[in-house]
């Protein structure tokens, strides 16, 4: 019934958007109580081993982390919809490819479906999905107690547990304590530095200080404590580096296997749509909604009469009505262009044909501003020009590659500066083109992705006795 109620809402969305603070609330409650008859079920099952904080917090000798790693086993633990998270993928593909047996636990994104996605990583990666109850802790302060994931992992005795975020590292970091096994802690984002849904504002916003000091607490612990850190770009490693102390985490970003098979062929996008190819087209393909600031990028339409602006990714049942009814109050309503998604292998296919890709965040939290994410080398890969805010990462990638232009992600007309310029000037857009391709014969994927396995072959070729640090 409850997921009848929550389909219903959906599909209208000015119901949705009026009724989302309680509808949200009434969930969270609901599946916070689920959840903890869950967590205790699971502790019954599982009650010869120690409770999760128990292990976590333990100083002893024998809960040293890395003490009797052995094998060339790899547990990861991840909460997320493994169908469009490519970086699981990637480092669990590699780590396969080099070798070593990778299991990964995730919890299920609704109860039941995880079998229906039939996800095939290759014969060395294991997919385990938990109870769908398993990832409810994510909403509870702090956001990290993952029982249920610590249950599922520690009943194995791996050569390491890979925590990917910070919402995975602390059960890892329990499981690896118990196990004596290597713990590696990826953070995809910088957890104290990102935002939280506030239900009180109905908005994103950063976290309150004593929830952000928690979080912060942890990342400490991970920098100190796990055998290896690794992050997606320079400006979070060093930043964590310099203000947490702590090893420097081993950068990986984010770079898209370019020679990946879509699903299917693909025209070129105008043809997809129907444009004409005289037309300019700019291409967002990505994440929809509040925390993405495409508002902006629409409102620059009206400074850039020439573009036509297509906007494909998920959830526009829910936030497109919006972006058209901006559209129609500034006047744009015939230049934008909504699209459904594609699945992830398929992006970098479905893009080509474009004129250009944009990206952009708002500037609510450092974790945004230090982005630098797939959809930037995926638009790389479509041989497309980028234009990107002018934050750090994206702005040096972009300008050191000569790979397009950036912009004020708060002014349109800024946004349109930089969307004219392309248009008016082809010899300019054509040397971003050939520039996209130097740049990703230099950005090699392969070598990108090598980097992990050479954090866990490092590992291996550690002594027993320098394993880790004492806990």
């Amino acid at each position: 019934m409850f997921k009848q109620i929550s389909s219903f809402i959906k599909r209208c969305p000015p119901l949705f958007r009026a009724l989302r603070p309680g509808v949200y609330f009434f969930f969270r409650v609901r599946n916070a109580l689920i959840a903890r008859f869950a967590i205790f079920r699971a502790w019954l099952a599982h009650a010869r081993f120690p409770r999760m904080q128990d292990v976590g917090e333990a100083t002893s000798q024998n809960r040293r982390i890395g003490r009797s790693a052995s094998g060339r086993e790899v547990v990861m633990l991840v909460v997320s919809d493994l169908r469009v998270d490519s970086r699981v993928e990637r480092e669990a593909r590699a780590l396969a490819a080099a070798g070593y047996d990778v299991t990964v636990i995730c919890p299920e994104p609704s109860k039941g479906v995880g079998i229906s996605f039939n996800l095939d990583w290759g014969p060395r990666v294991h997919i385990e999905y938990a109870d769908w109850t398993a990832a409810t802790f994510m909403n509870e302060q702090p956001g990290y107690l993952a029982d249920q994931l610590y249950w599922g992992a520690v009943k194995r005795k791996p050569f390491a547990f890979h925590a990917h975020d910070l919402s995975t590292a602390y059960a890892a970091m329990a499981a690896a304590k118990y196990r004596g096994a290597h713990l590696v802690v990826d953070f995809h984002e910088w957890f104290s530095e990102n935002v939280h849904w506030n239900t009180k504002q109905s908005a994103w916003a950063p976290y309150p200080a004593e929830w952000k000091r928690a979080l912060q607490e942890l990342e400490v612990r991970c920098l100190n404590e796990a055998s290896a850190t690794i992050t997606v770009c320079d400006s979070i490693a060093d930043t964590m580096e310099a203000e947490l102390g702590g090893r420097r985490p081993v950068v990986v970003r984010n770079i898209p296997d370019i020679a990946v098979t879509p699903s299917r062929e693909y025209p070129p996008l105008k043809r997809q749509l129907g444009l004409p190819d005289s037309t300019f087209v700019l291409l967002w393909q990505g994440g929809t909604g509040p925390t993405r600031l495409i508002e902006p990028i629409i409102e620059a339409l009206a400074y850039a009469p020439d573009c036509i602006f297509v906007i494909r990714g998920p959830s526009l049942d829910l936030f497109g009505p919006d972006y058209l009814a901006l559209a129609r109050r500034t006047g744009v309503e015939g230049r934008l262009v909504l699209a459904p998604p594609v699945p992830s292998k398929d992006v970098v296919a479905a893009a080509r044909g474009a004129d250009a890709g944009i990206w952009t965040l708002p500037a609510l939290c450092r974790n945004f501003t230090f982005a630098l994410p797939n959809k930037i080398f995926e638009y790389l890969a479509a041989d497309l020009p980028v234009l990107v805010a002018h934050y750090p990462e994206a702005k040096r990638l972009v300008m050191e590659n000569e790979v397009g232009l950036t912009f004020d992600p708060y002014d349109p007309r800024s946004i349109a500066e930089s969307i004219n310029r392309l248009v008016q000037d082809e010899q300019l857009r054509a040397a971003f083109v050939a520039s996209t391709r130097k740049t990703l014969a230099m950005l090699d994927a392969k070598s990108e992705w090598q980097k992990v396995v050479s954090v866990y072959d490092s590992l291996r070729a550690r002594k027993s006795s320098h394993h880790g640090s004492t806990q």
